[in-house]
């Protein structure tokens, strides 16, 4: 597996104590700051008390500093910052120990008093550069200008008028990346010595190489970081920071699958139901009710968080379709041991549930019954499980079925023929099964699909690539 995080050296000393760097370095800010305005204050002749307090605090203030420049130099050994960048950053923090030590001295011995507070400006300055550019470093170069109420800056597209138009990368991809993962993929921060700021960079990897995978989402890492569970210490973005949305989640998932390209249109690249969804939300003038694997009506009530806890703890993942109408898709891609005796945690949420995804889990006909009982399920995935005709007589009380795929599974033309009475059907997959042509007649208004497509073979797929010696 490629592992874009540097790995620690277990048991590391340098690096324990260097991970104290955050913490430490706000002493000095504040300290150094408060002995700046009581020796300020002291100079008036009603507050010259406080003067006999500003030697012990600059002098607690200096040796925060140091210990902070000490924790930052080892963390730094670390690695994943740029170097002019890190370098820069360490000197000002030197700057900043240095002179705050020189204060002491003078104004302990009271040397050079009147040009105590010029000095003393001086160092306030060069802590403001230096706790700045530390800023930069962990949360990237624009974490102040992303915030400010003026001016133009990246936004994620949440209304296109023309999505068809649009370049995916350019237009859909790259506002994710820079709203959720250049804070720490950047020039001024290499985590994992990856950068996601230009699609060179993207192509380059990391350290420990490609984080995208021959349009294949699931073996790429760029993706599967983002559908880890929550506690997992690869996840990405890391607990605490700004998560994606399900929808940046599915639209990089469909990006990658269709090759990941820089320049490439929406309208040039093929759309399962599910992202015709996602594109649609982005349109200002578009529904989610005319989508053709939701139902009409939207529904006010949303799925209670413990229920959705619940199947989450399990493995799977339950993610809005859209915003506004309440409906969700269930989806056990990292569920694969969800069986039978579980499938009636999906209950809970039946009024809510729309798309549901169970391929290579342990569901078979038993379960069939549970998810008969789901009146919104319009979309229904069961590739490579246990489920059988008798399963697929359960499934014929779906009389709002529209998709239904049977991929790898045992059914045959007598479970299929028990599918008629499900008139709204409009897509079914049946390739590795049992099913004949003979049964097809039976579906005039279904789009049948039976699969073992052959492609021509192509100079580039029978090309040998050799390390060169």
């Amino acid at each position: 597996m490629i592992n874009l995080l540097q790995s620690a050296p277990q048991g590391s000393w340098s690096l324990f104590i260097g991970r104290f760097h955050p913490l430490l370095v706000h002493l000095p800010i504040g300290i150094l700051i408060v002995a700046f305005i009581l020796e300020w204050m002291s100079r008036h002749r009603r507050l010259a008390f406080v003067g006999a307090s500003v030697l012990p605090v600059l002098i607690f203030g200096a040796a925060s500093a140091i210990a902070a420049c000490i924790a930052g130099y080892l963390l730094s050994l670390s690695g994943g910052y740029e170097e002019r960048a890190l370098d820069l950053h360490m000197w000002m923090g030197i700057g900043v120990a240095v002179i705050s030590t020189l204060l002491c001295v003078l104004r302990r011995y009271s040397i050079f008093r009147k040009s105590w507070l010029w000095v003393s400006s001086g160092m306030i300055i060069l802590l403001s550069i230096a706790g700045h550019l530390g800023g930069n470093l962990t949360h990237g170069e624009d974490y102040l200008s992303a915030a400010m109420p003026f001016g133009q800056r990246a936004a994620v597209a949440t209304g296109i008028a023309n999505i068809e138009e649009a370049k995916v990368y350019d237009e859909l991809i790259k506002p994710i990346l820079e709203q959720k993962c250049m804070s720490c993929h950047n020039v001024g921060k290499l985590k994992g010595g990856l950068r996601l700021d230009s699609m060179t960079h993207i192509l380059k990897g990391g350290e420990n190489g490609p984080v995208l995978k021959d349009s294949m989402p699931e073996l790429s890492e760029m993706y599967k970081r983002l559908v880890l569970s929550d506690n997992d210490d690869k996840r990405m973005p890391p607990k605490g920071k700004p998560q994606l949305s399900p929808n940046q989640v599915e639209l990089i998932y469909w990006w990658i699958e269709q090759g990941a390209s820089a320049t490439a249109k929406v309208k040039e690249l093929r759309k399962s139901p599910r992202i015709e969804l996602v594109l649609e939300s982005m349109q200002p003038s578009s529904g989610p009710g005319n989508h053709p694997f939701l139902p009409k009506e939207a529904i006010s009530k949303a799925a209670a968080s413990k229920d959705v806890d619940t199947l989450e703890t399990l493995g799977l993942k339950v993610m809005p379709v859209a915003a506004g109408n309440g409906f969700v898709m269930v989806n056990a891609v990292n569920a694969s041991g969800f069986d039978n005796k579980q499938a009636a945690l999906l209950l809970p949420l039946k009024s809510q549930i729309v798309w549901l995804k169970l391929s290579n889990t342990q569901v078979g006909d038993s379960a069939m019954k549970i998810i008969a009982q789901l009146p919104e399920l319009t979309r229904l995935q069961l590739e490579n499980t246990a489920i059988t005709d008798a399963g697929l007589q359960e499934l014929a009380k779906c009389k709002q079925l529209k998709y239904l795929n049977l991929v790898g599974t045992k059914v045959s033309d007598k479970g299929l023929l028990a599918l008629q009475k499900n008139k709204g059907l409009q897509e079914l997959f049946v390739y590795k099964t049992a099913v004949t042509a003979a049964v097809f007649k039976a579906f005039p208004d279904t789009k049948i699909d039976t699969g073992g497509y052959k492609m021509p073979v192509l100079e580039t797929d029978t090309m040998v690539f050799r390390k060169k010696k």
